[in-house]
């Protein structure tokens, strides 16, 4: 086999320029931290790391849900402790009105407490989220929920929808309830049904004209009632929420630390490799300062 001297300079500077991208990969991967920069470095791990990393991003979205989820659900929770708070007192008042020793004039005065308590409750049943949402109007978050016209007719102008948000790969949680659910379809002491507005308001009208409500105190009960259950099962969709919120935080743990595995840097053997690979540089470029001085036709002079 011939060796030209054109071969000879070409073998030298393809051994520095090969030598030249592995420092230069080297320092890359020392700069970024990042032992997998291309798919061509390791398919197997770049793959793995793309599904990883698709993983880390419905875990985040997740979070995210899970933290609205609890936002709504306690301003939810909020809102209807209010609610309780006035039914309380509205059942006190009651009670207090149902006593034989009270004049026409007392349960006037009662009665005028009790519609204040009626323009807080429709306040409260109309009560908005941080987002301007209408909480208790089911999928119709832009409509308020409740109306009155002044007369004793109640309007509900939302639908029956619930939302719902997903929180794990196998997990959704309610975040809200429909009015009609904790307001209204009541079952009312003189028969049928009926709604919070219709007790606060028959019995200020009762009250007005002078007499005591016989069923007030049995209709305010099962209104607390339902307002109560209906607490009760916010405080289990937030401890779910909470369960699957550290839930996925161990998640994320340990995806990041598999994703670290395939493909963050080792430093310390890219550091000692980084110095091989220098000192194989600086051998080819003195070897090809030795051999680009060679040629025949020194043998020849």
């Amino acid at each position: 086999m011939r060796i030209s001297t054109a071969m000879l300079h070409q073998r030298a500077v393809d051994v520095m320029l090969d030598k030249q991208a592995e420092l230069s990969k080297t320092e890359v991967q020392l700069a970024s931290g990042k032992r997998v920069l291309t798919p061509s470095d390791d398919p197997a791990a770049m793959v793995r790391t793309l599904d990883l990393s698709e993983a880390a991003s419905k875990l985040g979205q997740y979070q995210r849900n899970a933290d609205a989820a609890t936002a709504r659900l306690t301003q939810e929770e909020t809102a209807l402790e209010g609610v309780g708070n006035l039914l309380q007192r509205v059942r006190e008042l009651a009670v207090q009105a149902s006593n034989g020793t009270m004049s026409a004039a007392d349960r006037a005065s009662i009665a005028t407490e009790v519609r204040q308590h009626l323009d807080g409750f429709l306040q409260l049943a109309n009560t908005r989220d941080a987002n301007g949402e209408y909480l208790f109007a089911g999928f119709k978050t832009d409509t308020p929920p409740y109306s009155h016209d002044g007369v004793g007719n109640f309007s509900y102008q939302g639908d029956l929808g619930q939302r719902r948000l997903q929180v794990g790969d196998s997990r959704e949680v309610a975040v809200g309830d429909a009015g009609p659910a904790i307001f209204d379809n009541l079952p009312a002491n003189a028969g049928g049904t009926t709604g919070i507005g219709s007790i606060l308001y028959d019995l200020a009208t009762t009250l007005e004209a002078g007499n005591a409500d016989t069923n007030a105190l049995a209709d305010l009960d099962s209104a607390l009632g339902q307002v109560l259950d209906t607490r009760a099962a916010i405080g289990a969709r937030l401890g779910a929420v909470d369960d699957q919120y550290q839930a996925n935080e161990a998640f994320q743990v340990a995806v990041a630390e598999v994703r670290s595995s395939l493909e963050d840097l080792d430093y310390a053997e890219a550091i000692s490799r980084y110095n091989q690979q220098l000192v194989a540089l600086q051998a080819a470029q003195q070897s090809y300062a030795k051999v680009q001085g060679l040629s025949l036709f020194d043998y020849i002079r």
